[in-house]
């Protein structure tokens, strides 16, 4: 499906018209004087402030919007948020905001867009997709938070953010079914526990899928899902102006997630060409299982120290489990066989906040400690050659900050921001390599099997033992310019970096010893948020100017027999771009809604990138991985009102965006075009209808997602026999049923 782009945005710009005159008409006539509601969000780290007078490009999604669009994980996020686009390869998620991400997402790298868990920073992707649960809202920090979120947070920070046990009794229970067999029973409840002010709340889910794919060749279908989750808070008041919030959570995901299952290129074998055409079908000779598991437990504490002066602690423990198990080759062929485990990850962190507020200054003084310990051992079988590439990886990390800032107010309409992070990262990689002869393929056989050498394309055995140490001052600074309650102009700079780090694929002591070095990043922007005609038309628009070096930038190299994974410092990139997000309510009962992002993004200096089909080459000019340069969805809802029998509420929307590429070849180099590592322009369709009873108890909803059922690929590996991709989700239909108590 090609989409064109230019009547899309007359569409749009026309879509914005003809509310315009029902404004208008609204108020001359003095209906419907519901604008639209504020939005609370605490991404500065200095208290609550309105959505509208936090300069910041930041898109926030309640509770009650993620069920009724049925948005499950941070997957279903990309259609609302302008300029983010995420892939997940068995559970590892790659997350890019405005084109700034990494497809290195294993043992010894980090992620450039991160994730926070009230507040709790999230160190490996493996634990991003669960299922929300217990959700007060979500917010989407676009652009480098190198101050305030310093760890990595050099694309931008997703905040999930836990609904507070309420001090009266509530509850809820949802239950889902549609295609695929999809189910889920999710329920909650909250509320006090005695007397003095002690609340709780506790939230769990049962939710899972039959398979998206057919496996032709074995029958053992592919992208199923069992997920189980359970999520509890205690807040229990310290006195007066104090309080400490302990939670604790559990997660388990389970089933054959894939790599990238489905291949792309023909290979010359009969079954697995005929289904090249069909995205409902693939064809692999082994079994793929993933499970994942997460937990981690923390303590909020909050005192007020003295007017206007509050402190905040937050320790924290997080833990991972889990297996991945795949056919890496992503065909019938049997030639890999990929076994990560066990994983088994750990962290702690604490994070100290003291935050301060006067008619002239408002502040916040920050120290960050975190700690991490991760083993992701790998087993790479290699049928023809009767052998196995072993590695047994160990990762030790810590991190120290020290960070401020503050917004001194000139005047009721006018103030500057001022801050500043130092940060101190070290790591340690201890990793043994080594291939294994076997006639058996059971990776447990082929562990305890004798080391070969001299084998074709079969490096020697080697053991790496290394450490590295990098230091940042991450500044930003900023000017506020609000001139009415209903608008907002600002601009900032800002500095970003994430830390150094080493490749768990290196087929080599030397890479692997080698590592790669950190990423930089100067952004400058500006923004308008701004309300109109009584709050019934909101408009908020971002400018950006990304001056990017040192970008890390992973490629897979063939080795003879082997493939390995090398990450290099790109040498220099620029971004530039602007996004738009509007929300209108013209009449009574209509809510339309908007969002447009354009994204140049472009290397501009790559002497040395590398794929395997052409090699090294030179990508100065070329565009960086998803990031493509329109992107929109345009969409809107009206409820009904049923006079006693409830309200019944209908909406629809549509998400459309331009090419993107998955490596630095883009379109092919050296002559060559119509390289598959890309995916044309695309547009999803999704719909709800809804009805909520007169008093708000009862609920039931039918959610649509991609209806069109297009077939789109979020992601791509070229050390396949041919390239293979990891497709999207396809057309679901889901009922869902809920009442609150």
């Amino acid at each position: 499906m090609r989409v064109n782009y230019g009547l899309s945005a007359l569409a749009f710009a026309a879509a914005l018209a003809v509310p315009h005159a029902a404004f208008a008409q609204a108020a001359a006539e003095g209906q419907d004087d519901q604008g639209v509601s504020d939005i609370v969000v605490t991404a500065t780290k200095m208290g609550e402030t309105r959505l509208q007078s936090t300069p910041i490009a930041v898109t926030a999604v309640s509770g009650e919007e993620l069920a009724a669009r049925g948005i499950r994980d941070v997957q279903d996020l990309k259609a609302y948020v302008p300029s983010l686009q995420v892939s997940d390869l068995s559970g590892y998620t790659q997350l890019y905001v405005r084109g700034i991400g990494s497809n290195s997402v294993f043992i010894g790298s980090d992620p450039s867009t991160t994730m926070h868990l009230d507040g709790v920073y999230l160190a490996r992707p493996l634990g991003y997709l669960n299922d929300f649960l217990d959700v007060e809202r979500i917010e989407v920090l676009r652009g480098p938070q190198g101050t305030l979120y310093g760890r990595n947070s050099v694309g931008g920070t997703i905040n999930i953010v836990s609904r507070r046990p309420s001090d009266e009794f509530t509850a809820e229970v949802r239950g889902e079914y549609g295609s695929y067999d999809r189910y889920a029973l999710k329920a909650y409840v909250s509320g006090p526990i005695g007397k003095g002010g002690v609340a709780a709340s506790l939230a769990a889910d049962l939710s899972g899928h039959d398979a998206f794919r057919e496996n032709v060749s074995t029958g053992n279908d592919m992208e199923d899902l069992k997920s189980r989750g359970i999520r509890g808070q205690l807040l229990v008041p310290l006195g007066e102006g104090a309080r400490v919030t302990l939670r604790a959570d559990y997660s388990r995901q389970s089933g054959a997630f894939g790599g990238y299952p489905k291949l792309i290129g023909p290979v010359g074998v009969p079954l697995d060409d005929s289904i090249l055409g069909d995205p409902d079908k693939v064809s692999l000779d082994g079994v793929s299982h993933t499970v994942l598991k997460n937990h981690g437990v923390s303590a909020e504490i909050e005192i007020e120290l003295a007017d206007g002066i509050d402190l905040r602690s937050l320790s924290a423990y997080r833990g991972f489990r889990g297996s991945i198990d795949a056919d890496a080759d992503s065909s019938s062929i049997t030639l890999f066989r990929n076994l990560v485990a066990p994983i088994r990850q750990s962290q702690f962190s604490q994070e100290f906040n003291l935050v301060g507020k006067s008619e002239s200054l408002d502040w916040v003084l920050g120290a960050y400690y975190f700690e991490e310990r991760n083993r992701e051992p790998l087993t790479l079988t290699l049928y023809p050659f009767g052998a196995s590439h072993v590695q047994r990886p160990l990762l030790r990390a810590d991190s120290v900050a020290f960070f401020g800032q503050g917004e001194f107010h000139i005047s009721e309409q006018l103030s500057v921001v001022s801050g500043l992070r130092y940060t101190t990262e070290r790591k340690r990689y201890e990793l043994e390599d080594r291939f294994t002869a076997s006639t058996d393929p059971d990776p447990d056989v082929v562990e305890a099997a004798f080391p070969i050498s001299g084998a074709p394309g079969i490096p020697d055995p080697f053991i790496v033992d290394t450490r590295r140490r990098d230091n940042a001052l991450t500044p930003k600074f900023g000017i506020n310019f609000k001139p009415s309650n209903n608008l907002l102009v600002y601009v900032s700079a800002t500095r970003g970096f994430k830390s150094g780090g080493y490749d768990y694929g290196a087929s080599n002591a030397a890479d692997a010893s080698a590592g790669y070095g950190p990423e930089k990043l100067w952004s400058y922007e500006i923004g308008v948020k701004s309300d109109w005609l009584d709050r019934r038309l909101r408009a908020n628009l971002t400018a950006f100017y990304y001056d990017y070096t040192d970008l890390q930038v992973q490629s897979f190299v063939q080795n003879g027999a082997s493939f390995g994974a090398r990450t290099q410092n790109a040498a220099t990139a620029r971004v530039k771009g602007i996004e738009a997000e509007f929300v209108a309510k013209p009449a009574g009962g209509l809510t339309l809604h908007a969002n447009l992002a354009y994204l140049d993004a472009r290397y501009r200096e790559y002497l040395n990138a590398f794929v395997p089909t052409f090699g090294s080459f030179d990508a100065s000019g070329m565009r960086l991985n998803n990031a493509p340069k329109w992107s929109a969805t345009l969409g809107g809802s009206y409820e009904f009102d049923l006079s006693g029998a409830g309200r019944l509420n209908a909406g629809a929307d549509v998400h459309l965006q331009s090419r993107v590429f998955f490596t630095a070849a883009n379109d092919g180099v050296n002559g060559v075009s119509g390289y598959p590592e890309q995916q044309k322009g695309y547009s999803l369709l999704n719909a709800r209808i809804g009805w909520t009873s007169a008093d708000d108890r009862w609920g039931m909803s039918l959610i649509a997602s991609n209806l069109s059922d297009k077939n789109y690929y979020v992601g791509t590996a070229n050390y396949t026999p041919a390239i293979s991709a990891r497709q999207g989700r396809p057309r679901e239909i889901v009922g869902q049923v809920s009442l609150k108590f």
